[in-house]
């Protein structure tokens, strides 16, 4: 994935945001939206933003051509800084999280910091590696380039690159158990939340109407806490945990229902599914099983531990494979279970 649709990414989860509207009107220059648009249209997620339908083939040629020579030049420009920065932060060896989140602040804020400082690149990552929070980033980024940011502003921007973009390094173009235990664990430490119906999307209002719309009273009976806590966020619900790693597409960070051969079934529906399974006391210690008990089902990551998407109020959490009563294993259908490799030693 290029510098610019990574950032691009990350720009669009801001923009899609009701947290991040603020950051963008303070922060980020009219002429950087200008910029990814292009990348906007090009990934297709223009619905993000509202409810119009666009040509996103005719909308990216319609954006290009009007860009004048100097606009293309700092298009080129953002880049060329985004590479880099992306090359530094992988050779200090800080995570891909890290980096969209220091590239989607470079196009916000430090656009002009970054044009006057030869040095710009070094030091926004000794911005990144020595801080332990975000409010000792903020500073070091002051600090380092004179740049203040509003704490609530900067904060925002921080949360919604956080809370909304997909950014995993998976293993194999084929679905398969380990890349779903690496999809668990994101949902995990990311603190995704649970809302019925759910597989893993951006819990914007109109996906609450329209889970609300389909499923009822598992919604709106626990309406006011969902939108309290989990409203902007990532949710789902137990078993599209696993639909949504089954429907992710890795090129353009998206969902995409019902594709790569991942059916929509309940939990209890993909046990049903499931030619290879057994009572709980035979199960073999393979990464990315699942486990299931009547109406809940959850990956099992090894090392004795479960993730699942518990329950409204718990979201997905990390557990015992000894608690939550689970009843049984499986291999989950439609995805294809391989090995781990171990490693020689001489």
């Amino acid at each position: 994935m290029s510098a610019k649709v990574a950032a691009a990414k990350a720009v669009v989860a801001v923009a899609s945001d009701k947290r991040g509207r603020i950051a963008i009107a303070t922060i980020l220059c009219s002429i950087l939206l200008l910029f990814f648009l292009p990348l906007i249209a090009y990934m297709g997620v223009m619905s993000n933003i509202g409810e119009i339908e666009v040509d996103t083939v005719q909308a990216q040629q319609m954006i290009v051509q009007n860009m004048s020579a100097e606009e293309k030049a700092k298009l080129s420009h953002l880049e060329s800084v985004m590479t880099g920065i992306g090359k530094e932060f992988q050779k200090r060896k800080l995570n891909n999280l890290t980096i969209k989140k220091a590239q989607a602040l470079y196009a916000c804020a430090l656009y002009n910091a970054e044009k006057t400082d030869p040095d710009f690149i070094t030091k926004y990552t000794d911005c990144f590696e020595q801080a332990k929070n975000d409010d000792d980033l903020r500073n070091a980024v002051f600090s380092a380039f004179g740049v203040a940011i509003d704490k609530d502003e900067f904060n925002n921007l921080m949360s919604v690159i956080k809370n909304t973009v997909i950014d995993i390094d998976l293993t194999d173009t084929d679905k398969n158990n380990l890349d779903l235990v690496r999809w668990a664990e994101f949902a995990y430490e990311n603190k995704w939340g649970y809302v019925w119906g759910s597989h893993g999307q951006v819990l914007t209002e109109k996906e609450l109407n329209r889970l609300k719309g389909v499923f009822g009273s598992h919604v709106t009976d626990k309406e006011a806490y969902i939108r309290e806590h989990w409203l902007g966020r990532r949710t789902s619900d137990c078993v599209g945990l696993i639909k949504g790693y089954g429907w992710y597409d890795e090129t353009s960070g998206t969902i995409k229902y019902g594709t790569n051969g991942m059916k929509d079934v309940t939990a209890d529906g993909m046990f049903s599914a499931a030619t290879e399974k057994g009572p709980i006391s035979t199960m073999p210690d393979i990464p990315g099983l699942a486990v299931w008990h009547q109406g809940h089902i959850g990956v099992y990551i090894g090392n004795g531990y479960v993730i699942h998407a518990a329950n409204t109020y718990d979201g997905v959490i990390k557990t015992p494979i000894t608690s939550s009563g689970w009843t049984h294993w499986l291999k989950v259908p439609y995805i294809k279970y391989i090995e781990e490799q171990e490693e020689t030693t001489e």
